[in-house]
């Protein structure tokens, strides 16, 4: 096709069916689904070449109308036919091939049509469960999750948070679970839930060894068979015939006294008594480290020890 720029300035035609020929073999070669019966590409590539040679004869109305039609090459019904054509033949496609095509029509798309892409993929792609169904619904299925996932479906979003939190069921169930006395009374979604959640800290703390503060106490020279905390003071009973008072909060040793070897222990401010794995049950002053009584009867070591103590401290 010769333009007005070459020499004379007369427009000239292309031959009609030489160019419509060619534009058919195109499209055909292009847009395989434009194949839906006879003469389809030959009726689309006429009508391109009949806007080709009638171009606009300068500003105006009819100018107007030749650019529309040149731009709205496909009527509507036309365009619908071809759609519904292209639809058949993407629906008999493979996965792999659907996806071939969609990433070629993507790459062909301009800003426009990408935006429309996304706009409609977000609200079919991102729909919001929990937003969208009605509360007890959302809460019936939140009772199949166990609290760890809960936990973490709680950081998806402030929406989500906020329904998974207000699922009183839910979180008495998890408490239940760690052995915990539910009281029904208390319908407080958030309250369950911070009581799991304390639960489940102080759980990993005792794991890790670390929820509570530890100290070593030394001073024994052999094993320690006995224990007994109260107020602050823990004695200790050793295989090295030695029973000592500690006091828990500074790890100083308040007393140390000779026995024999303890296997149970219970004391007060002023006496100490001892069971032992000699068969007998001693008493002793903490002050002097004398023992004051000692009683013998048992045929095996005195493993526990219960005293019952008089107004008089005896």
């Amino acid at each position: 096709m010769r333009g007005g720029a070459g020499r004379g300035g007369d427009f000239q035609a292309p031959a009609p069916l030489l160019t419509c020929r060619a534009l058919a073999v195109f499209l055909s070669l292009q847009a395989p689904w434009l194949r839906s019966g006879p003469g389809r590409c030959e009726a689309l590539a006429a009508r391109a070449c009949l806007v080709a040679v009638n171009p606009a004869r300068g500003p105006g109305p009819r100018g107007a109308r030749s650019g529309k039609i040149f731009h709205n090459l496909m009527e509507r019904k036309d365009f619908e036919t071809w759609l519904d054509n292209i639809s058949v033949t993407f629906l008999s496609l493979t996965d792999l091939q659907k996806n071939e095509t969609l990433d070629h029509l993507i790459s062909l798309s301009g800003a426009v049509q990408l935006r429309h892409l996304s706009n409609n993929l977000e609200t079919l792609l991102k729909r919001d469960f929990l937003k969208l169904l009605p509360l007890e619904l959302s809460f019936y299925l939140l009772k199949w999750l166990d609290p760890q996932t809960l936990l973490t479906c709680c950081l998806v979003s402030k929406q989500w948070n906020k329904v998974i939190s207000a699922c009183t069921e839910v979180w008495q169930t998890a408490c239940k679970n760690l052995g915990w006395q539910i009281d029904d009374s208390v319908q407080d979604a958030l309250h369950w839930k911070k009581v799991y959640l304390k639960a489940i800290l102080r759980m990993k703390q005792l794991e890790d060894h670390e929820a509570f503060e530890t100290s070593s106490l030394i001073g024994h020279s052999a094993r320690v068979y006995a224990l007994y905390y109260k107020d602050g003071l823990l004695c200790t009973g050793s295989d090295d015939l030695s029973a000592k008072l500690w006091d828990v909060s500074t790890g100083q040793c308040v007393y140390g006294i000779q026995t024999h070897t303890c296997a149970a222990v219970k004391f007060d401010e002023q006496k100490l008594v001892t069971g032992s794995f000699d068969n007998t049950v001693a008493c002793w002053e903490w002050s002097s480290g004398a023992r004051t009584q000692h009683f013998r009867g048992h045929t095996g070591a005195a493993l526990a020890l219960k005293i019952l103590w008089c107004d008089g401290g005896s």
